[in-house]
């Protein structure tokens, strides 16, 4: 049995939801393949800690700062499905080892402001950081908004204008575009607390020492100018209020479908086979998964050899260095010690993702990955969720978020259940100097590179799918030939993390690919 749509979209993740909702308006029949039984992919979230079944577990990302500029929560009207989101300010707070801190609020100048408590120089020297960022963003966000290689009018004219009104600072964009974020840091401010702050933000896009890895940087003048925008009930509202806006645009989402092969047929995609032996027939089908995966599920021989090797090399957490994720379930609240004792303000860091490592400790977390070692210090950030959001546990307990941007993929000695306790049982003794609380866990989730690979089917657990760099942008992302406006061959397309302009919740990826597809079905008899 076979069935003929126009678009098959593998993966309901948020790229590919708004993949089919952008198609579905157009008129377009289309269908979303997902091979897990829920939409959201990373952007999913769900109760996942067998000890403590109430508790709200979230295992990639937490924020919606890149949807708020992006469009995709307008295009699709998802507080009218149910979205609503929470921006605690501070958002983020640096946390000294010596018990001072650094605010950083939505307000610029009252960001600044806090960083002249510890160092009047870096104070300065942070607004007028913050104008280079700012013309980052004015030209950064119309280009990841606009086709690769085949810009529109609009963002073209925003790209064109911005660089002209930020001409006198030239040079100083282009030392932030070209350098790593350690260097950059350093450059510009003094103080260790400052510098550790801001390498905390960077090393999320990667790491620290990589040449271009300082244009991560933007995301400050995003965060002051859109916030954080953290869901009600997790992200997984956002993915749910999402497919609800796009099957009500007429496009067909099936759960626990995973495909067994793109069908290449005469050097074109033809639809997919399923693994329960349904036959998709489509004039295009549209991969937001990871792109190797997506390669290996072409049929053997279908594809060049070439095209088919250039994507299996792409670098995907190439330095052996991921994100390590863990969820904390606790019977009581969580709040900070000394920290938010000594702020001279009222400021509450209760709510505020906290940024924990010094800049050596920083730096040490990357070494150590690419090593295969695990510290005993660690680089870390904190997410109070239910500090923000207290519906995600039983009232009066708590969840906390604890993202690590540099931990092995593969470990020397091998990741087996003791070596992650022995790891949690460091990442919580740091913690530990700072937050009260985190010895009423009564469960925990935690997720190694390697076991998201495994359940998300992402290649060395990438959570960009394919790394970021100057090398892997625009045209060239996720590789030379498949990031460009056509199709790398007739009927098939990318349109996830891995291609244009890559990780973040945003769906730019997504509308990107719909665009594409619409061209192309266009040309088609």
């Amino acid at each position: 049995m076979s069935e003929q749509v126009d678009v098959v979209v593998i993966g309901a993740g948020h790229n590919g939801m708004a993949s089919a909702g952008y198609l579905a308006r157009a008129g377009k029949k289309v269908v979303v393949l997902e091979r897990m039984a829920k939409v959201g992919g990373m952007t999913s979230s769900g109760f996942m800690i067998p000890e403590a079944p109430q508790h709200l577990v979230t295992p990639c990302a937490v924020e919606l700062m890149f949807a708020r500029g992006s469009g995709i929560i307008e295009d699709f009207d998802l507080p009218k499905y149910g979205l609503r989101t929470i921006d605690p300010d501070p958002s983020y707070a640096y946390l000294h080892p010596d018990g001072s801190s650094i605010a950083v609020f939505r307000d610029a100048k009252r960001t600044a402001d806090d960083i002249s408590r510890i160092s009047r120089n870096d104070g300065k020297a942070y607004i007028e950081f913050l104008k280079c960022l700012d013309a980052m963003m004015d030209i950064g966000f119309p280009l990841m908004m606009a086709e690769p290689g085949k810009p529109d009018a609009g963002n073209l004219t925003k790209m064109i204008g911005a660089a002209v009104r930020s001409v006198k600072l030239k040079d100083q964009l282009v030392a932030i575009s070209k350098g790593t974020s350690d260097q950059v840091a350093c450059e510009w401010f003094e103080h260790p607390a400052t510098i550790a702050m801001l390498l905390g933000v960077a090393a999320g896009a990667g790491p620290v020492d990589d040449d271009g890895n300082a244009a991560a940087y933007m995301i400050m003048a995003v965060l002051h100018r859109l916030g954080t925008g953290k869901p009600i009930g997790s992200l997984q509202s956002f993915s749910n209020a999402l497919a609800a806006s796009v099957e009500a645009s007429g496009a067909k989402i099936e759960l626990n479908a995973s495909v067994a092969e793109i069908l290449i047929e005469d050097g074109a995609a033809k639809g997919v086979r399923l693994e329960d032996g349904r036959v998709i027939r489509a004039k295009m089908v549209i991969a937001t998964c990871d792109p190797r995966t997506a390669m290996r599920l072409t049929t053997p021989g279908g594809v060049s050899r070439q095209l088919v090797q250039r994507i299996e090399h792409a670098p995907s957490n190439r330095s052996n260095a991921a994100p390590f994720l863990a969820n904390l379930a606790m019977s009581g609240p969580l709040t900070l010690k000394r920290h938010q004792d000594l702020r001279h303000d009222d400021a509450d860091l209760n709510q505020a993702v906290a940024l924990i490592g010094t800049p050596e400790e920083v730096r040490e977390a990357f070494a150590y990955a690419r090593r295969g070692d695990i510290p005993t210090r660690h680089a870390v950030s904190l997410t109070p969720m239910t500090n923000i959001d207290p519906s995600q546990a039983p009232p009066g307990q708590s969840v906390a978020y604890i993202y690590l941007p540099a931990m092995a993929v593969d470990a020397r000695e091998g990741w087996s259940p003791a070596l992650k306790d022995k790891t949690m049982g460091t990442i919580i003794n740091h913690l530990a100097e700072y937050y009260d609380g985190l010895d009423a866990e009564v469960g925990r989730f935690v997720e190694t590179a390697r076991e998201r690979e495994k359940r998300l089917n992402v290649t060395n657990g990438c959570v960009t799918h394919i790394d970021f760099g100057a090398l892997r942008a625009g045209t060239h992302r996720p590789a030379t030939g498949f990031g460009g406006p056509k199709p790398p061959f007739p009927g098939f397309l990318m349109g996830g993390a891995g291609t244009h302009p890559g990780g973040g919740v945003s769906g730019i990826a997504g509308r990107i690919a719909a665009n594409r597809a619409l061209r192309a079905m266009k040309k088609m008899k």
